[in-house]
C-alpha cells in the first residue's frame, strides 16, 4: 500500500471474501467498525463523490470507482496514526491500491501486486521500489463437536444369599427320684395324663431395601495433541534483466534471469 500523509488507507480486493477477511483482521488488530468503510458493488451509483470528499485527487477517485463498478470491493480505513499497520493488513489479505495497481509511486513504500493480477509491472528505477513477498500460514481452528454420550441406569440382579441363625428349642427331660414311702390317700387309678408343651423358635425371612453405595456420573476435560498439515504457498522474488544491466547486492535468495538469454 502507498504510504502518504493522508489520514486514511484505501484497498481494492478482487473477491468480496478477501475484503471480508481484511475487515475481520483489521478489527482483530483493534480497528473499530467506525474506522472501516466497506463498499461492494450491488448496483446503483458509483463511489466517486464519496472518495472525492475524502480528499482524493480526481484520477485516483476515478480509478477506485472503476474498480468498484467492475465488481471489486473497496475498503477504506480512516486512521491518523496507524496507516502502515492498516496497509500491511490490507495487502496481506490480497488488497491493492491506486499506486501499486498502476505502477506509479507516491513516497517510498509502494508495492506492486503483480502476483494478484498476473501482469508485469514497470518500475521507476530512479526511485526506491519495495515489493512485499507473501506466504500462506496454517491456522488451526477448533470446534467442539459431540462424539458420543454416556447414560447411567439401574438394573436388578438376583442372587442367592445364605447365613446361619441361632434358634432355641425345648426338650422334654424325664427324671426319676426315690419317694419317701409315706402312705397316700389318692387311690390308684388309670388314664391320668400330664401334658407338657414343648416350644421351639422358627426362623422367618423378610427383605428390606437399604442404600448400599452411590454411583456418580460426570465429565472432566482431557487435553490431547493432534497434528495437522497442509500445503502452503509462498511468493519468491525474481529479478528479470533486459539488456546489459548491472545488478549489485548480496541477497543470494533472489534469483536473477536475463530475458534476452531466454
Amino acid at each position: 500500500m502507498t504510504m502518504t500523509n493522508r489520514s486514511f488507507v484505501v484497498g481494492v480486493f478482487q473477491e468480496e471474501a478477501q475484503a471480508q477477511q481484511a475487515m475481520n483482521d483489521l478489527m482483530s488488530a483493534g480497528f473499530s467498525k467506525d474506522e472501516i468503510r466497506y463498499s461492494v458493488h450491488k448496483g446503483g451509483s458509483g463511489i466517486t463523490n464519496s472518495l472525492a470528499n475524502l480528499g482524493l485527487p480526481e484520477d485516483e477517485a476515478t480509478f477506485y470507482n472503476g474498480e468498484f463498478e467492475s465488481g471489486r470491493t473497496v475498503v477504506v480505513v480512516n486512521t491518523s496514526d496507524r496507516q502502515q499497520e492498516a496497509s500491511q493488513i490490507l495487502y496481506r489479505d490480497g488488497g491493492y491500491d491506486y499506486a501499486s495497481r498502476s505502477g506509479r509511486t507516491s513516497g517510498t513504500s509502494s508495492y506492486a501486486n503483480a502476483a494478484t493480477t498476473g501482469q508485469a509491472t514497470d518500475y521507476n528505477t530512479e526511485a526506491g521500489q519495495n515489493i512485499q513477498l507473501r506466504e500462506e500460514q496454517l491456522r488451526a481452528n477448533k470446534q467442539s463437536v459431540e462424539t458420543g454420550a454416556v447414560g447411567l441406569r439401574k438394573e436388578v440382579v438376583s442372587e442367592q444369599q445364605s447365613f446361619d441363625v441361632p434358634v432355641n428349642r425345648e426338650e422334654v427331660v424325664i427324671e426319676r427320684h426315690a419317694a419317701s414311702g409315706q402312705p397316700s390317700d389318692t387311690p390308684i387309678g388309670e388314664g391320668e395324663t400330664y401334658r407338657v408343651p414343648v416350644r421351639e423358635e422358627q426362623v422367618s425371612v423378610d427383605k428390606q431395601a437399604v442404600v448400599r453405595e452411590e454411583v456418580s456420573l460426570g465429565k472432566r476435560q482431557v487435553q490431547d495433541s493432534q497434528r495437522v498439515s497442509d500445503t502452503v504457498r509462498r511468493e519468491e522474488a525474481r529479478v528479470e534483466r533486459q539488456g546489459d544491466v548491472n545488478i549489485q547486492g548480496d541477497d543470494t535468495s533472489v534469483r536473477d534471469s536475463n530475458i534476452n538469454n531466454q
